[in-house]
C-alpha cells in the first residue's frame, strides 16, 4: 500500500467534535498542522433528549463537506473511562521472552475472558544490561470489543477507514513528553531510585477527568467521574435554571449580576472534585514513594472554567502552568487561527494522535481490531480480483440486456425486414443459451474467488505473528539454483531452451516434485534419527580435502549445536522429493559427485547462504537478508540413497515443450526431439521452527555482533603475532 504522509487525528467529544491534521515537514522532525475543525454539537451527547448517535453522524457529514480523508491515516481516541489500564514491573528477563510474560499478566490482570478485549501493551523505561531488560514497566490497555466496535461504527456509516484506536490519556500522554516536558529523560540514564520530578496533567472532559501523572519515563492513569457538566447540573439545580442558562452562566460566571452567588453554587463540585485528585495523587506517592510532583497541567475546555485555577492552586498546593500554545507544533494556517487559540486545551487528545501516527509519540499502542488490518490488506492486495468479477457481471449485465431487448421487440405474426417470429424466437434462444452459459460461469467464478479469498486469509494471517507458509517457500526458491544460461536464453528467445543447444546434463537446475511437511513437537527426534546421516553427508564432501580431521571437528560442533537446539522446541520438519539431470562434472568429480553437486548448490545455500524477505529492516517488518538458520531452517539432510536412473525426454520445437516420454511416437513431427538422460531423484529433510519477524531480526542482530567480535579477536590475534 502506498505510503501515508499526512495524519487526521479525530477526537469525538461530548460537546464537539474536534479534528487535526498534521505532517511532518521536508527534516523529517518538526511537526506541521495544515487543517483543522471544530464542530460544536446542538446539545451535549450526555443530555437526556439527546441522540447521540445523530448528532454525531451530522458533525461527520459536516467535517466531511469541509475536509477530505482521503490518502491520510486517519486516528480517533476513545474516553478513558471506555478503557482499562493495567501497569506491572516485570522482572530482568531477556528481551525476546518479555512478551510471553506479557500474555501471562493480560490473562491475571484484565477481568474479562480474553476473546472479549482488544489489547495491546507498550514498554515504559528499562534498558538492556548483558541481554536482559532490567528496571522496565509495562504498560497494558484494553477495550472490551463490543465498545470498539461502537466506537467505530459511526466512522464506517461514513466511510472514513479508521487505521489507529488510541486511548485518550495516552494519547495526552504524547503531548506531554513531546510539548510540555523540556527535558525529556534518557530512558538509560533513568535511576528508579531517584527519578526526575513528575507532572501531574488534569485533562476536564464533559463528565469525566482524565488523570495523568508522568515523569516522561514512567505512566499512571485514573480517570475521575467529575467533569465540566457537573458544573452546570449544580447550577441548574441549585439556581433553578434550564441547562442552557446554567451553562451560559457557568461559562461567563465572573459577568453575572452575582458572582459570588454563582461561585458558592459551585462550590460543593469544586469541593468533590479536589477530594478525588488529593486522593488520587496520595494513592500514587504510596506506590512511587520516591516521586516528587513538581507542577500541575489543566487540559481540556472546562479547564477554563472560571475560579478553577486558583482554586486547585490553593487546595493542592501544586504550581499550576499555563497552557498558551503547542510549542512543538508549526503550522501559520492552523495554530494562528482564533477559533483553534480559544480551544486549544481541547485539541491536546488530537495532538497526541497526530504525533503517534506521524511515530513521534512516547505510546504506540493500537486498539484496532486485527481482523479489520487483516482484511484491509487483502483488500489492498487483491484489487485484480474485484476488477474481473466487476468486468464479468458487465458481461452477464449485457448478454442480459440483449436478450431482454430482442424478447420485447417480437410478438406473434410481427415481421421485420421479412423475418419472422419462428426466426426471432430461435435467435432468442439463442441469445438466452448464451446469456445461460454466462451465468453459469459466473457462479463459478464466485466459487473460485471464495476458495481463493479463505486462501489468502488463511495464508496471510499467521498465529502469533510467526513466519508464514508463504515465506518458507519463497526461502526455498531463492535456495534452488539458477542456471544463468538458461536464465539469459530464455529472456532472449522468449522461449524453453532447445536441448540440442544447452544439453540436459550441462544444466545446473533442481526440479521440486512434491513438498511434504509433519509437526513434531520435539524436533529432537526427528533429529536424532538424521543426524548420523547429516553428518556423513558433510563429511563425504570433504574428505579429499587436506584439513579433513579440521572441518570434520567443525561437522560435529555444528551438528550437536543444533542437536542441543532442536531438543525440546516444537516445529515443523519439510520433506523435499525433487531431481535433476546434471551430471556433467560427474565424470570428472569423485563417487557420488551427483550428491555432491546436490550439496554444492542447494545444501550449501541452506547452510551458508542467505535469503531476503520484503519490508523494512526492524523487527516490525523483518525485511532484508538473512541466513537460513535466522529463519529457523537447521540440519537440512538427503535421506535417501540417491540411485541414478535413465529418463527419456520428448522436447517439442512446434509446440516448444519439454516433457517425460511415455514412449509413444505417434503424431510425432521432424521437429520432435528425444533425449535419454541419467535423472537423479532425491529426498531432502529439514528442520524450521517458524519464527516471527521480530524473532528473526532479533536472531540476525545476534549472530552479526558474534560474527563481528570473532572478527575483532582475529584481527587482534594477527597484529599481536605482526608485533612478535
Amino acid at each position: 500500500m502506498a505510503k501515508k504522509n499526512a495524519v487526521w487525528g479525530i477526537d469525538l467529544g461530548q460537546c464537539a467534535l474536534k479534528a487535526l491534521r498534521c505532517t511532518l515537514d521536508s527534516d523529517g522532525e518538526t511537526v506541521i498542522a495544515d487543517r483543522y475543525d471544530f464542530i460544536e454539537y446542538p446539545k451535549i451527547l450526555s443530555q437526556a433528549d439527546a441522540d447521540p448517535e445523530e448528532l454525531i453522524r451530522e458533525a461527520l457529514k459536516e467535517f466531511l463537506s469541509r475536509n477530505t480523508v482521503l490518502g491520510d491515516s486517519v486516528a480517533i481516541s476513545v474516553s478513558g473511562q471506555a478503557g482499562l489500564s493495567r501497569f506491572f514491573k516485570p522482572p530482568p528477563v531477556d528481551a525476546k521472552t518479555l512478551p510471553e510474560i506479557v500474555k501471562y499478566e493480560v490473562k491475571q490482570q484484565i477481568p474479562f475472558p480474553i476473546e472479549d478485549v482488544i489489547w495491546d501493551w507498550q514498554q515504559l523505561g528499562g534498558s538492556i544490561i548483558d541481554g536482559r531488560t532490567v528496571d522496565a514497566e509495562v504498560g497494558l490497555f484494553a477495550m472490551k470489543r463490543e465498545a470498539v466496535f461502537r466506537a467505530l461504527r459511526p466512522f464506517d456509516d461514513a466511510d472514513i477507514d479508521v487505521d489507529f484506536v488510541q486511548l485518550s490519556p495516552l494519547a495526552i500522554f504524547n503531548v506531554v513528553c513531546h510539548d510540555i516536558i523540556e527535558d525529556l529523560p534518557d530512558p538509560d540514564d533513568f535511576d528508579p531510585e531517584n527519578p526526575p520530578e513528575s507532572m501531574v496533567v488534569m485533562s476536564m472532559g464533559t463528565d469525566t477527568t482524565d488523570l495523568i501523572v508522568s515523569n516522561g519515563i514512567k505512566l499512571w492513569l485514573r480517570n475521575i467521574p467529575i467533569g465540566g457538566n457537573h458544573f452546570t447540573k449544580h447550577l441548574s439545580r441549585e439556581l433553578k435554571l434550564t441547562q442552557a442558562k446554567a451553562e451560559h452562566l457557568k461559562r461567563n460566571a465572573r459577568q453575572a449580576e452575582n458572582p459570588k452567588a454563582v461561585f458558592k453554587a459551585m462550590r460543593p463540585v469544586f469541593n468533590d472534585l479536589v477530594n478525588e485528585v488529593q486522593r488520587s495523587l496520595t494513592f500514587f506517592q504510596s506506590m512511587e514513594k520516591s516521586a516528587e510532583i513538581s507542577k500541575l497541567v489543566l487540559l481540556g475546555n472546562a479547564a477554563k472554567l472560571p475560579g478553577l485555577r486558583q482554586y486547585l492552586n490553593k487546595q493542592l498546593e501544586i504550581d499550576i502552568a499555563k497552557i498558551s500554545d503547542f510549542k512543538n507544533l508549526t503550522g501559520s494556517d492552523v495554530v494562528g487561527q482564533k477559533s483553534f487559540t480559544d480551544n486549544l486545551l481541547s485539541f491536546a487528545p488530537c495532538y497526541g494522535l497526530c504525533l503517534q501516527g506521524l511515530k513521534r509519540g512516547q505510546v504506540n499502542t493500537n486498539l484496532l481490531p486485527e481482523e479489520i488490518v487483516t482484511e484491509r490488506i487483502i483488500r489492498a492486495k487483491k484489487p485484480w480480483v474485484l476488477a474481473s468479477v466487476g468486468a464479468l457481471m458487465l458481461g452477464c449485465l449485457l448478454g442480459y440486456f440483449f436478450t431482454e431487448s430482442a424478447w420485447w421487440n417480437v410478438h406473434d405474426n410481427y415481421e421485420v425486414d421479412g423475418v419472422a417470429w419462428s426466426k426471432a424466437k430461435s435467435r432468442v434462444q439463442s441469445e438466452a443459451s448464451q446469456s445461460a452459459r454466462f451465468v453459469q460461469q459466473d457462479t463459478d467464478q464466485k466459487e473460485k474467488l471464495d476458495k481463493l479469498t479463505r486462501l489468502a486469509a488463511e495464508l496471510t494471517s499467521a498465529s502469533e505473528d510467526k513466519s508464514t507458509w508463504i515465506e518458507i517457500s519463497s526461502a526455498i526458491s531463492q535456495a534452488l539454483p539458477r542456471d544463468p544460461k538458461i536464465l539469459e536464453a530464455s529472456a532472449v528467445e522468449d522461449r524453453k531452451v532447445d536441448p540440442a543447444k544447452y544439453a540436459f546434463k550441462d544444466r545446473k537446475e533442481l526440479y521440486i516434485d512434491h513438498v511434504e511437511t509433519k509437526f513434531f513437537k520435539d524436533l529432537g527426534e526427528w533429529h536424532a534419527e538424521t543426524r548420523p546421516i547429516y553428518e556423513t553427508m558433510l563429511n563425504k564432501f570433504v574428505e579429499d580435502l587436506d584439513n579433513k580431521k579440521e572441518l570434520e571437528q567443525k561437522v560435529a560442533e555444528k551438528s550437536e549445536e543444533e542437536s542441543s537446539l532442536l531438543t525440546g522446541q516444537s516445529g515443523w520438519v519439510i520433506e523435499i522429493d525433487g531431481h535433476h539431470f546434471h551430471n556433467s562434472d560427474a565424470m570428472v568429480r569423485a563417487q557420488n559427485s551427483d550428491r555432491s553437486y546436490l550439496i554444492d548448490s542447494f545444501i550449501r545455500k541452506l547452510i551458508q547462504g542467505k535469503v531476503k524477505f520484503p519490508g523494512e529492516e526492524n523487527e516490525v517488518s523483518g525485511g532484508g537478508f538473512y541466513t537460513f538458520p535466522d529463519f529457523g531452517i537447521y540440519s537440512p539432510t538427503i535421506t535417501n540413497d540417491y540411485t541414478p536412473s535413465k529418463d527419456t525426454i520428448v522436447f517439442s520445437r512446434e509446440k516448444n515443450i519439454a516433457k517425460p516420454s511415455d514412449d509413444s511416437k505417434d503424431g510425432e513431427s521432424e521437429a520432435t526431439l528425444r533425449f535419454v538422460v541419467d535423472r537423479y531423484d532425491f529426498t531432502i529433510q529439514m528442520a524450521w521452527i517458524p519464527r516471527s519477524p521480530a524473532e528473526r531480526f532479533e536472531r540476525r542482530m545476534e549472530r552479526e555482533k558474534k560474527e563481528a567480535e570473532l572478527a575483532a579477536a582475529a584481527e587482534a590475534a594477527n597484529e599481536a603475532a605482526e608485533d612478535k
